[in-house]
């Protein structure tokens, strides 16, 4: 009955995805303490082997459930698709009567049409009649620890512990099954030991630095990338976010960075040429504003016109272009800035070595082109020059540039879109 769709790799206690599965088991949790007719020990999670995650009870399929973050889609047509996959899952299960959930991070303004025959069949995940935002999601999870401490006559105060090992836990667990074979691989995590990971939790004095590192990353990253896209809405749209409906590229790219799993690598992707300035992560956030997000992701993105080009990964996101002359044909977006410095020769060959002497993300590099915001020393630098000074910079090149990297002028290329008409094929 799988789906023969292995995405175990993007899951991670910090991100949407797997925050929004913390949250319906610890409701679940919550409602079978409450039950004594329920058993939790009879209670499991399964992950992406059939649906996102699917809750199985006495080795039997009680609910499916699709967790989508789209900003661009709030007409229940734009999910016909997930589920359809919900409702072929569940009739080919060992339980055609169980629930199928759909849950997303922006409202779906007509669900409730009659034009919707699908809201018979699948049930819109709702927290107080509203769906759970990408920025809301921590604070509905706490709600749920709150109420299983306060059941167990637990000090408030233990709540912070807990929701940091639950996303470690998840963490953990997620690693243990990315080494396993896939056709060997258990996708299951028992309700006991998330239950377990909570009371173990509550007697501990200190909870791991990892966890307030990652977590205090993904607060500042999901508020800046909301942001800075909002900002752009109201620039380009003259609306909100909230109240735009417009499908562009943009969105696509703020759909592809909640997925990302490891927000340090991918500030490091935006930051190229800095490469001792990392010992303490929390300077990854620092080099991660608004208006660059806004000015050198988003309007990139946005004036290329083909949502369709964005893709992502565990760590960063691209842009398909046929104006990159590197071997992958597609382009990362980067904050690298070429404006230091009184000698333009000089300050060009130190921060392309940095560049070259970045290992912990110079093999992602590889292949690709990323762009440069070009500066102004005594003028806005052409991206001939660039190209030259990144040509000249290494000796030990494959191909014309270092590791087939190539430096495109994010100015350049945004002229190229409209001029162009956007970055179509």
């Amino acid at each position: 009955m799988g789906r023969g769709n292995d995405a175990i790799p993007t899951w991670s206690g910090f991100n949407y995805q797997g925050k929004m599965m913390l949250l319906y088991v610890l409701e679940l949790i919550n409602q079978i303490a409450k039950d004594k007719n329920k058993d939790i020990d009879a209670y499991s999670v399964e992950l992406e082997k059939t649906e996102d995650f699917c809750i199985i009870c006495d080795s039997e399929y009680k609910s499916f459930h699709q967790v989508k973050a789209y900003l661009s889609k709030d007409k229940w047509n734009s999910y016909s698709k997930a589920m359809d996959k919900l409702l072929k899952h569940r009739a080919e299960s060992n339980n055609p009567t169980a629930k199928c959930y759909l849950t997303v991070a922006k409202e779906i303004k007509d669900w409730d049409d009659a034009s919707n025959t699908y809201n018979v069949s699948v049930e819109l995940y709702k927290r107080a009649s509203k769906v759970v935002g990408v920025c809301d999601v921590r604070n509905e999870i706490d709600t749920e620890i709150l109420a299983y401490l306060k059941s167990k006559g637990y000090s408030d105060k233990a709540e912070e512990i807990v929701y940091g090992e639950l996303c470690l836990f998840l963490d953990d667990s997620i690693a243990r099954m990315h080494k396993q074979d896939s056709k060997k691989r258990k996708y299951i995590i028992e309700f006991s030991d998330i239950v377990g990971i909570m009371e173990s939790a509550i007697d501990k004095e200190d909870v791991r630095k990892e966890y307030f590192l990652k977590e205090k990353i993904y607060e500042y990253v999901m508020q800046n990338i909301e942001k800075a896209l909002n900002n752009l809405c109201q620039d380009e749209c003259d609306t909100s976010l909230e109240n735009c409906n417009r499908i562009c590229a943009a969105k696509c790219g703020y759909e592809k960075m909640t997925e990302i799993v490891d927000y340090g690598q991918f500030c490091k992707l935006l930051n190229p040429g800095k490469v001792d300035e990392w010992d303490n992560e929390l300077n990854l956030v620092e080099n991660l504003s608004v208006d660059k997000i806004q000015s050198e992701i988003y309007e990139l993105l946005y004036r290329s016109d083909t949502p369709e080009k964005v893709t992502g990964d565990n760590c960063g996101i691209y842009l398909q272009s046929k104006y990159s002359q590197a071997p992958s044909k597609q382009v990362i977006p980067t904050f690298l800035d070429l404006t230091r410095g009184a000698r333009k020769e000089r300050a060009l060959q130190s921060i392309f070595q940095n560049i070259i002497n970045n290992t912990d993300i110079i093999d992602i590099l590889a292949g690709n082109s990323i762009t440069v915001i070009p500066g102004s020393y005594s003028g806005t630098l052409s991206q001939a020059q660039i190209t030259s000074g990144w040509k000249n910079s290494s000796p030990n090149k494959v191909g014309e540039y270092y590791r087939d990297i190539e430096l495109i002028s994010a100015q350049e290329l945004k002229e190229k879109f409209e001029q162009n008409g956007g970055n179509h094929d």
